[in-house]
């Protein structure tokens, strides 16, 4: 090679995921190895040039790759590699290669390449056989150990050392035990029965303060009936409970026997301080200018957990934690300067909020479902108390939904009756104003009230689906409206936004088209569940789809996710206002080559869901 070509092809190596991450000395001996080919449009490449040669770069120009029967098999564009699957063998190549433009070749010897990968494990991940496989490799340490904590179930986190103790026993020797045990709390029970709770601020309070006498029994003081938490339950769901209900500590069960406790001090401990303290905070306003006054600790938190490196999926569950305690703390202020609702009610939020995916650009999407009728005094002391929430939302951050599905909108604040009618019109007799409203309302969380309501919903749901094949069919025909970004030469698809620069939307090209898959395999699986990776594992478990794909898909919306996040934090340090729209040009070369694993994976899942349900022709 004439040593005049090296600093161009260093230069160009620098910018070509894995090797930008090579020591500038490694990358100089990588350069000095690479052989150029030069293609005219209209040559091919002959597959013994290309069956255990090595690395091929696309450095200029564009290839088209052809299965034996001569159906397309790739286009490939400048930056794209091939040659790597036909690195092991000897004989005949997979495929046919054309230049279909003058084209610019560079080539990585076999043995060059391999002994990058023997020696750096970032070569030898980006090169694993799967985009999924590439994708986890992209996870941090931090993250797996976050997604580790956050995700972990509390039975792996309680404090199995418990203080026991019976009704009978004096408060005196309840206190012993306590402090033998080193709790602050301990548990009343009988026999296997929990019975109550009493703390070392029940101490304070009731025993000091009262002047109760320390030979009386704990059942004096004890709190009866203390809110408990499934040993199931994930530590995210442990720190929203304890923060609702004001409680430091929580009993953990397991089928009605106590296993161990959790408390406050255990979480500040194993969480990121500022969510839970923020939580906590927001249960203790008394005002919706109170709450109002959060909303920059809101913003901090979601650059804190960004910034930390934190799993995109936990950046969700905590921001979801938050939106929550917001929508909760807000309802709970409106029943008190309203006063007692006149019918049982359940408060519910669909879309994000329910899937636990809230962030920063997140808008509202909820509902509220009535025990019954309501009269006309009642439906205007609801429509005071969606009023108070939903703008109440809106002034604390959550923007207003901009199709009007929420609460306020009286079509969304009805009886049960009214809702299972919805329901059964939409998968019953389906027609495209239907499929917008449920593709909304196909996710629904309960938030306040009365929880049968929501289940009463979700059951019928289930009834109304079982065997409907066609409204499933209905389902990927209207997903498959909208692809990944990414052409035939595995280019960015773009389009001009309201700054005229060239941009992707990675929420309705990317992740609006995995929510809708997983959506539909939950469906199909007769599935209630909303989270996206519980809706998979019950896919699996309804043998829709292989452990395999489950993995792909989540590996797909992580990584997606956490460019998404990245790029919104990034916005608000340049002074612009954070959005879906991202333009290539501010990705980096690790993030595009990713991205496309991930955008064909979706792409894939696209096509295999097609041909399952039969969807094709659907819509027309």
């Amino acid at each position: 090679m004439e040593q005049s070509l090296l600093p161009n092809i260093f230069d160009y190596l620098s910018t070509v995921d894995p090797f930008d991450h090579l020591t500038p000395a490694a990358r100089d001996a990588l350069a000095a190895s690479v052989d150029i080919l030069y293609l005219m449009k209209g040559d091919e490449l002959a597959g013994q040039k290309i069956v255990g040669q090595g690395l091929f770069i696309v450095r200029l120009g564009a290839v088209e790759q052809c299965n034996p029967d001569r159906s397309l098999r790739a286009r490939l564009a400048d930056g794209d590699l091939f040659g790597f699957s036909q690195l092991h063998k000897s004989e005949h190549c997979d495929y046919t290669l054309t230049a279909i433009e003058n084209t610019l070749l560079y080539r990585i010897p076999k043995q060059v390449l391999m002994q990058l990968i023997e020696e750096i494990p970032a070569v030898r991940d980006h090169f694993a056989s799967q985009e999924s496989v590439r994708l986890a490799t992209t996870a941090t340490m931090a993250e797996a150990a976050d997604e580790a904590l956050y995700l972990k179930p509390v039975r792996d986190v309680a404090n199995t050392n418990m203080a026991l103790v019976s009704a009978s026993t004096s408060i005196h020797e309840v206190a012993k035990t306590m402090v033998e045990k080193h709790r602050s709390s301990a548990l009343v029970m009988d026999g296997d029965k929990l019975l109550g709770i009493v703390t070392d601020r029940d101490m304070t309070k009731r025993v000091i303060v009262e002047n109760i006498p320390p030979t009386s029994p704990v059942a004096v003081v004890m709190t009866r009936d203390p809110q408990v938490i499934d040993g199931e339950s994930s530590m995210i769901e442990a720190i929203e409970s304890m923060m609702q209900h004001n409680v430091r500590s929580l009993p953990v069960m397991d089928k009605g026997n106590v296993i161990g406790v959790l408390t406050a001090t255990s979480l500040v401990e194993k969480s990121q301080v500022q969510a839970v303290f923020l939580i906590s905070r927001i249960y203790r306003q008394e005002s919706l200018e109170d709450l109002k006054a959060l909303i920059p600790q809101r913003h901090a938190v979601f650059e804190t957990l960004v910034d930390t490196g934190m799993h995109s999926r936990s950046v969700q569950q905590l921001m979801t934690l938050v939106a929550d305690a917001f929508n909760k703390r807000l309802l709970q202020l409106a029943e008190r300067e309203l006063g007692p609702a006149p019918i049982p009610y359940a408060w519910f939020v669909a879309g994000s909020q329910a899937r636990n995916e809230i962030h920063n650009l997140s808008d509202q999407d909820n509902g509220l479902i009535l025990a019954r009728q309501p009269d006309s005094e009642e439906k205007e002391y609801f429509r005071r108390l969606t009023e108070f929430v939903c703008y109440g939302l809106a002034e604390c951050g959550y923007i207003l939904c901009p199709g009007h599905m929420m609460a306020t909108n009286p079509k969304w604040c009805v009886s049960l009756e009214q809702w299972l009618e919805y329901y059964r019109d939409w998968i019953i007799h389906p027609d495209s104003q239907g499929l917008l409203n449920i593709s909304v309302f196909l996710d629904v969380r309960f938030l306040f009230g009365q929880q049968e309501l929501v289940e009463a919903l979700q059951h019928k749901l289930t009834a109304y689906m079982r065997g409907n094949q066609r409204f499933l069919a209905m389902l990927v025909a209207n997903s498959l409206r909208v692809h990944p970004p990414l052409g035939m030469f595995r280019q960015f698809v773009l389009a001009k936004d309201g700054e005229n620069r060239s941009v992707f939307n990675i929420k309705k090209q990317a992740v609006n088209l995995l929510v809708e898959l997983t959506r539909i395999y939950a469906l199909a699986a007769e599935s209630q569940e909303t989270e996206m990776s519980k809706r998979l594992e019950a896919a699996v478990k309804g043998g829709i789809i292989s452990a395999a794909s489950q993995q792909e898909l989540i590996e797909a919306c992580n990584f997606i996710n956490q460019v998404r996040f990245r790029h919104q934090r990034l916005a608000h340090e340049r002074g612009e206002p954070a959005s879906n729209n991202i333009a290539p040009s501010l990705l980096t070369q690790f993030e595009r080559n990713h991205l496309k694993d991930a955008f064909r994976i979706i792409s894939r899942y696209q096509e295999a869901a097609q041909q399952r349900f039969h969807a094709k022709g659907v819509l027309r």
